[in-house]
Formats: structure tokens, sequence, C-alpha cells
């Protein structure tokens, strides 16, 4: 009995010293993401309303096609937004024309080019 106790104390010993601290949680497993974007933002400098919904148009120059993309913004924060990703969109390379409309009116505006092509993206070695 006594030869039992003792193979069923050293058991319960290797048992724990094989077991990971619970408390650590799992290791980090890295993923990589790339994209090419536009970033087009507009904020309220003056702060004067509590939250806005900023209203992000784009047209392109040669076929004159529309985009369309919405955001809550809060107060004097920057709204942002992402072209061609967040206008759920895949776009041609091309010249582009954009505005911001707050409440139907325009607030900002402007040009880009998209170039599929206009970075080189370098991977890091596993």
């Amino acid at each position: 009995m006594k030869n039992i106790l003792v193979i069923l104390f050293v058991f319960s010993i290797a048992l724990a010293a094989g077991s990971k601290d619970s408390t650590q949680g799992p290791l980090p497993s890295w993923q990589q993401s790339e994209t090419l974007n536009i970033q087009l933002g507009v904020r309220d400098r003056n702060a004067s309303m509590e939250f806005y919904e900023a209203v992000f148009i784009v047209q392109t120059k040669e076929d004159e096609k529309i985009f369309e993309a919405k955001l809550k913004v809060n107060t004097d924060e920057w709204g942002f937004v992402s072209f061609p990703e967040d206008f759920s969109v895949s776009a041609p390379d091309g010249e582009y024309e954009w505005k911001c409309t707050v409440e139907g009116k325009k607030v900002s505006s402007g040009t880009f080019t998209f170039r599929q092509d206009q970075r080189e993206l370098t991977l890091p070695e596993k």
C-alpha cells in the first residue's frame, strides 16, 4: 500500500511539473495583412457638433462611376475612410475626385490617383 501511495505521489508531481501556467493564456501567433488604400478624412475643428454623419463620395474621372461610404464621427475627432476598402469596391487604376458632405453640405473635396502598383511590399522572412 505504501508503494502505491509513493507511486501516486511521484506521478502527480510529474504531471504538475509538465503542466503549463494557465494564467499566461495562449502564446501569440502572428498574422499579417497589407492593402493599398487612399485615406480620406474630415474633422469639425471647432467641435460645434456633438456628432455628425460624414458622407464620402468618390467618382472616377474617366467614366464617372460613383462610390459612397458613410461614417459617424464624434465631436472634433477625425473621421477617416479608406478607398477602396471602406467603399466595398474593387477599384481600377485611375484618376478620382472626392467630396465629403455633412447634412447635405460639401465640407471638403479633392482629387487623387489610385494605382495598384503604387508601392512595393516586402514580406518578412519566416
